[in-house]
């Protein structure tokens, strides 16, 4: 038995099935998102899908443009080509600094990072929520956006209580607030905070870090160091090709219009230094080989993982690999074909993984490609196996062979299914050949007539403002056309522009504002209604090119907790947007 049947086996067995977690969790976000994604342009997973083409063909050309970017920004590039020296970087980095902040990131958690770091006697916090009540746990994330995903609330406040929270109750909010606070009181004192990238802009030397809980902002304004870590593949040549990503990221993640906060992080503020460290680790040889090349298109969404249902039956943590689902079947064994060659084997090849990535990567075709490599591997080792398989190759080639060799296998099931003597011991008889399905995995992923697009319903905004209103009330702004509360008590920002489809108001700052957008409760936005544009993928021109930038999609939020929305993590609370 393989390393991943044992694993899921033991999965699957346990009193609380994954499934009956996941199921319905996943279900609903993989139609939400069909939903969100339907209201973006038409074009919109073409034109991510091209951003991140035209990286994997100008590779080192746009890692060349990106160090100079990164040197008028006083931002410092670096560049390795192993975990182990990833890690060594870092931590001569952050050299004898004791205190840090690490917010969510899939490349930190492949090369070890807060393992190496721990080691070292280093007090390393895990500030994301469901990065933090994993790391309690301690058996890892399950799922590339949601880490906590396979723990239910009781589970979660055991762990929590067990951790010394002294959590009084399992609701999702007093949970989420729980770990809030503690993650707060941390960053009331830290030496340095280590962040991912969803994107790294070759034209320009900003990074692009998009989050829900705030706690990327307080680890980019508060510590003296920051540390972004990320693969190579993630640099991109320009702002419009990270909007075109960022426009697609979050619908097929996790079912929003964006993400509470999409940072464009430019140059470091007054006695801080900021630092780039993109990691190789196998990147630049699966590159080489066209049949697997396009695996790193991947934008981390975890949309395939949703969408699959060996993912769901079997729970992230069966894979054994900090990528797990459809995406980590292919990943994991080009990264570490030693520990992970089985993993191409945990799939149905039902095609759905494919169908939903929103930047197009054939993932069952390179399902496929693996099992056809290990199979060419094992040639001449097994000759009955091998005779086996030509056999069956010569008869379902031959149509009448074919049908003729299933009526008579059939026939032999029937005739061999009461042959078995039953005893008190072994009561087994051998399976039916007609076994019952659980209905729900056979339903087809998208149903044309069950999920009708929002844009088809009527009632819908006349204007971009009218439009930009409803948005925005929905993600939490509250939308005034003069001020109605003395200004003097809150926070007061001017928006450069603002986005109609999602809700969200952009900011630009050529001096840090995080520090001081994260300290207030109550902010009033500014905004000038001829500023507003239709889609993210539009905004290029608000965000401009230099200065730190910021698109904010309504109060902080977490859903880490089985996937029920909190509002109010880090940052403002009470946000009020004046349309003039």
């Amino acid at each position: 038995m393989s390393n991943f049947r044992t694993r899921a086996k033991l999965k699957i067995g346990h009193q609380s099935k994954p499934a009956a977690t996941l199921k319905p969790i996943v279900r609903n976000v993989v139609r939400d998102s069909r939903l969100m994604l339907a209201e973006r342009p038409a074009n919109a997973k073409l034109r991510a899908q091209e951003a991140r083409k035209y990286t994997l063909n100008h590779l080192e050309e746009l890692h060349s443009q990106l160090r100079e970017s990164c040197k008028k920004n006083e931002i410092t590039y670096h560049r390795t080509t192993s975990s182990e020296e990833a890690c060594a970087l870092i931590s001569e980095i952050i050299g004898q600094r004791q205190r840090i902040a690490k917010s969510k990131s899939m490349v930190a958690e492949e090369i070890g990072l807060t393992n190496y770091l721990r080691k070292q006697n280093k007090e390393v916090f895990e500030t994301d929520i469901g990065e933090y009540i994993v790391d309690i746990e301690g058996q890892g994330p399950s799922h590339v956006t949601a880490p906590a995903i396979h723990l239910d609330r009781h589970r979660i406040q055991n762990l929590l209580n067990q951790a010394g929270l002294n959590v009084p109750d399992n609701s999702p909010l007093t949970l989420s607030h729980a770990v809030r606070n503690t993650v707060s009181d941390f960053f009331q004192n830290v030496d340095v905070g280590i962040t991912g990238a969803n994107a790294v802009i070759a034209s320009s030397g900003r990074i692009m870090i998009v989050e829900n809980e705030g706690n990327v902002a307080l680890g980019l304004s508060n510590p003296p160091i920051h540390i972004a870590v990320t693969g190579i593949e993630k640099v991109v040549q320009n702002e419009q090709a990270a909007l075109d990503i960022a426009q697609v990221l979050a619908p097929s993640a996790t079912a929003q219009p964006l993400t509470a906060y999409t940072h464009f992080v430019d140059t470091p503020s007054k006695n801080q230094e900021r630092h780039l460290v993109f990691v190789d680790a196998g990147r630049t040889d699966i590159l080489k080989d066209d049949r697997y090349r396009e695996i790193l298109l991947c934008i981390r969404c975890g949309a395939c993982m949703n969408a699959c249902p060996v993912y769901t039956a079997a729970n992230g943590l069966s894979y054994g690999s900090p990528y797990m689902g459809p995406i980590g079947a292919v990943l994991s064994p080009l990264l570490w074909p030693e520990s992970f060659s089985d993993l191409p084997d945990a799939s149905s090849l039902c095609g759905r993984c494919s169908e939903v990535c929103p930047v197009g990567i054939p993932l069952h075709d390179m399902l496929l490609n693996l099992r056809a490599d290990s199979a060419a591997k094992q040639a001449g080792k097994k000759l009955t196996e091998k005779i086996v398989w030509l056999s069956w190759s010569f008869i379902f080639s031959k149509p009448r062979l074919s049908q003729g060799f299933a009526w008579l296998t059939k026939k032999i099931l029937r005739l061999f299914k009461n042959l078995r003597k039953q005893t008190p011991l072994d009561p087994r008889r051998m399976p039916r050949t007609k076994r019952s399905r659980d209905a729900e995995m056979l339903i087809p992923l998208f149903e044309k007539e069950s999920i009708p697009s929002k844009k088809q319903t009527s009632n819908q905004p006349s204007s971009l403002l009218e439009q930009f209103r409803v948005q925005a009330t929905e993600v939490g702004f509250k939308i005034e056309n003069e001020a109605t509360t003395h200004l003097e008590k809150c926070l007061v920002l001017k928006a450069t522009g603002a986005i109609a489809a999602t809700g969200s108001v952009v900011f630009v700052e050529k001096d840090p504002f995080l520090k001081k957008l994260m300290e207030a409760s109550d902010v009033t936005i500014m905004l000038d209604k001829e500023t507003i544009v239709e889609f993210p993928s539009d905004a290029e021109n608000l965000i401009r090119a230099n200065g730190n930038a910021l698109i904010m999609t309504g109060a902080s939020r977490t859903a880490d907790i089985e996937k029920k929305i909190v509002r109010g993590i880090h940052g403002p609370q009470n946000i009020s947007v004046i349309v003039k």
